[in-house]
């Protein structure tokens, strides 16, 4: 079986990540020993083989909670989420105010994206301001490169990936929040093998809580908790 977390896996949270794998491995025999980084995350999530995954809400709400089933949802303790709860940040070049959206041009990490298409289109469309021009860029990371650039006008970054970015990536100097859309459901977790959901979910639990203070703070990691599986597929794009 494989498992893998492709989600906010940068190279600086590799460390920690395999922390909290091995405390994951000790306690399923079926689980593989190591994360699976080789892979791409469609590939990793479609698998018959999957253990354990985490997924973007998009995918998970359009295809693959018919394929898959949920486990659980990581709580990273966002500022103005409920547990388990995120949301997108609005981000622009200085300078740059969300009302001239309508002329601008707004870049995004790919269209299957919750918290970078989905998320913030429903949000624009609320606050009837819809970008001239759109750009996809392949990654949150790169719109906000492509935004301290000038390549684009303004971009919907995952809060969590955002901490990351601002934390690890010198370039968010040249980058201002604009805003950000109202809180969701948290990327879930996933597996193929219905008969390990409930031993998947009690055991990251428990090593979330066990992971030493230093990765648990790498992570961000605060709690691994359940959201009602309905809350997902009920939001309204």
């Amino acid at each position: 079986m494989i498992a893998g977390l492709p989600m906010y896996d940068r190279p600086e949270l590799f460390e920690a990540h395999n922390k909290l794998w091995q405390l994951v491995h000790e306690q399923i025999v079926e689980s593989p020993k190591l994360l699976s980084r080789n892979i791409s995350p469609w590939n990793l999530w479609t698998s018959p083989k999957l253990l354990l995954a985490q997924t973007c809400s998009s995918p998970y709400r359009n295809t693959l909670h018919k394929t898959t089933f949920y486990v659980g949802t990581a709580d990273y303790n966002l500022p103005n989420c409920p547990p388990g709860y995120y949301n997108s940040l609005i981000i622009g070049r200085p300078g740059y105010e969300l009302s001239e959206g309508t002329k601008g041009t707004f870049g995004y990490n790919e269209k299957t994206s919750h918290s970078g298409w989905t998320a913030p289109m429903a949000h624009f469309r609320n606050l009837n301001i819809l970008p001239k021009f759109f750009v996809e860029t392949g990654s949150h990371r790169a719109s906000v490169k492509a935004v301290a650039q000038g390549k684009i006008d303004f971009a919907a970054i995952d809060a969590q990936s955002w901490r990351l970015i601002e934390k690890y990536d010198s370039f968010v100097s040249n980058v201002k929040v604009l805003g950000h859309t109202n809180p969701s459901p948290g990327l879930p977790f996933i597996t193929s093998k219905i008969n390990l959901r409930k031993n998947l979910f009690n055991a990251i639990r428990q090593a979330v809580r066990n992971l030493q203070k230093q990765y648990r703070s790498v992570l961000y990691l605060n709690d691994f908790v359940t959201i009602d599986k309905n809350k997902y597929l009920s939001f309204q794009s």
